[in-house]
């Protein structure tokens, strides 16, 4: 969905059907992201209070530059169904080849790739719509005409978030998540959960450390046991099955890391969207649950367009779960549906 009217429209649409809606995120059927969330929820990092995630990208195909296919003449863009609203505008085929890279019809950095992140963590940690966010960002490696950003921070705040804690009975609570994007370096930043008696790296890989200052595992530390320098726990999906083969692109190896793209069975490796349309299929045919359905479809996309909203006002947007509305510090009466547009 592009606005607010649009994923409201959607969730109250499918509810009303009945019909089996999945979201299309993938990874949820990858062994990393259970294993994450067992880890989670067996509290082996304690209470977790900062949560970092990014992209990392430094190519023309990962900044949206796509080709235009200029050996195909214009008339075979139907460019009135295109532009659906936005009546008037003139045939552009930058605007239909590359519209990742406009408010018009994409959703910038913000919408598009935090998406994909952001359904890695909800899956894992299950923390639904931020209380608030606040985001910046600006056009700074790809000065082409494109009018979203392509360097992007967010910070999304949830205050009651609470999985569980080896300390005295509230004295914990709240969790910071924290976004950053680029498309101009491909730095291979680590999504890492922090927790205070340990830290998860959320790749493909899992990896687990534990914190020097831990209090679950204090004893262990001072006994020599463990040594907060090296891993606690490694899980690599990947050991007995095919790496990714040498031809692959660059995008497709940052999604590959990310544990994005499949998973092992049996050491076979697996392309992981054919598992989530067998779970949607199967869903549909005999009732069984989908594990990324409206409910979760909708938490990501208000959260989106939370950040979406931050980073262009450049104001803190906030959430009322009980009333289920949005609202932007500064302004009485803000027109969401306007602000997200072109």
């Amino acid at each position: 969905t592009h606005n607010l009217t649009e994923t409201f429209a959607l969730k109250k649409a499918v509810e009303e059907s009945g019909i089996v809606f999945q979201l299309g995120h993938q990874q949820r059927q990858t062994q990393s992201f259970v294993t994450a969330r067992e880890i989670v929820n067996k509290n082996v990092l304690g209470h977790i209070n900062l949560v970092q995630l990014n992209t990392n990208r430094n190519n023309d195909g990962g900044a949206w530059q796509y080709d235009m296919y200029e050996d195909h003449p214009d008339e075979s863009i139907d460019w009135k169904q295109y532009i659906g609203e936005y009546k008037g505008i003139p045939l552009d085929r930058e605007l239909f080849f590359r519209w990742r890279k406009y408010w018009k019809f994409g959703s910038g950095l913000t919408g598009d790739l935090l998406s994909h992140d952001y359904d890695r963590l909800i899956c894992v940690l299950e923390m639904g719509i931020p209380n608030s966010v606040s985001a910046s960002g600006g056009l700074y490696t790809h000065r082409d005409g494109r009018d979203v950003p392509d360097v992007v921070q967010v910070a999304m705040e949830f205050p009651e978030y609470f999985k569980g804690s080896s300390q005295e009975k509230g004295k914990e609570k709240g969790m910071t998540f924290l976004y950053s994007a680029t498309l101009g370096n491909t730095f291979k930043r680590q999504s890492v959960l922090m927790g205070h008696d340990a830290s998860m790296a959320l790749e493909q890989i899992l990896t687990v450390w534990a914190d020097a200052r831990s209090t679950r595992y204090a004893s262990m530390i001072k006994d020599g046991i463990i040594d907060p320098e090296y891993p606690i726990y490694t899980f690599n999906p990947s050991l007995m099955g095919e790496e990714i083969d040498a031809v692959s692109s660059a995008t497709t190896q940052y999604f590959a890391d990310k544990g994005l793209l499949f998973d092992y069975r049996g050491g076979k490796r697996v392309d992981s969207a054919h598992l989530h349309i067998k779970e949607w299929l199967h869903a549909i045919r005999n009732g069984t649950p989908v594990n990324a359905g409206i409910e979760v479809g909708f938490q990501e996309a208000i959260s989106c367009i939370m950040a979406t909203l931050a980073t262009k006002t450049g104001r803190r947007v906030s959430w009322d779960d009980a009333n289920q509305k949005m609202s932007i510090e500064g302004m009485a009466r803000p027109d969401f549906d306007g602000l997200l547009k072109g």
